[in-house]
């Protein structure tokens, strides 16, 4: 082997398995970013109010000032950024594809943004999140500027031509593919029939049982002996003879 095909190989799996490490650093990433943001509550410890003592996120001091810095920043909204960084982190393990994070990293801050304007546009006010509201201090700020304008000329309009923008970001952060879906549904309904075929198959076999019996009993009587068939034939020459008379 020459050196060049080795180092091409080298290089080759030292990629394939960096890429696999930094997929599952992603994988446990979105599961603790998720997590802190499902356990958040306004009474931790933030950047605001320090002096509160009890924690009751689950990933303690950390978990609270992360959770409470990207709530007050984009709002509810950064629910869906752990989702689409597990995605990722799946994708590219499979792939071996680092550049995939950038790509759906843009997508990520784009309906981040469109998701901030949506809350602080039509959902604003909130009973948990008090100070920056659903939309956090970015949907504010976009809201309060040219954008909040143009949304206030058709309301009804704009709701759903965000909303439409927003679904399909968030299903390209995660690189939704319909034939890839299509694929798994017809997996999963192939399993589905094999199992009936399965669950039908036990009366095919009991058939099969009974024929192969009726073989061993045809197998086990006992065949005509090759006398029998002189004996018969003498009879019949006995019965044929006339005494003389």
């Amino acid at each position: 082997m020459n050196i060049k095909e080795i180092t091409d190989k080298s290089l080759d799996f030292t990629v394939k398995r960096v890429s696999e490490i930094f997929g599952i650093t992603l994988i446990l990433l979105a599961v603790l970013l998720l997590t802190s943001l499902s356990s958040y509550s306004p009474e931790d410890p933030n950047f605001i109010f320090q002096n509160n003592l009890k924690i009751k996120n689950l990933l303690g001091f950390q978990g609270s000032y992360i959770s409470d810095l990207f709530l007050q920043t984009v709002g509810l909204i950064s629910f869906l950024i752990p989702i689409s960084l597990f995605f990722t982190g799946i994708n590219i393990f499979r792939s071996k594809k680092i550049l995939l994070f950038l790509d759906n990293l843009f997508f990520i801050i784009v309906y981040c943004i469109i998701g901030s304007l949506f809350f602080s546009s039509f959902y604003s006010k909130s009973f948990w999140l008090v100070i920056n509201g659903n939309g956090g201090f970015v949907g504010n700020f976009i809201n309060n500027g040219f954008l909040g304008n143009l949304i206030s000329l058709n309301e009804n309009i704009t709701y759903y031509l965000l909303l439409i923008i927003l679904i399909i970001l968030f299903l390209i952060s995660i690189n939704f593919n319909i034939k890839k879906i299509n694929n798994f549904f017809k997996f999963i309904l192939g399993l589905i029939k094999n199992k009936k075929k399965n669950i039908t198959s036990p009366p095919d076999i009991f058939t099969q049982d009974l024929k192969t019996d009726d073989i061993a009993t045809e197998k086990l009587t006992q065949e005509d002996l090759p006398f029998k068939s002189n004996t018969t034939d003498t009879n019949n020459i006995l019965k044929k003879f006339k005494f003389p008379t």
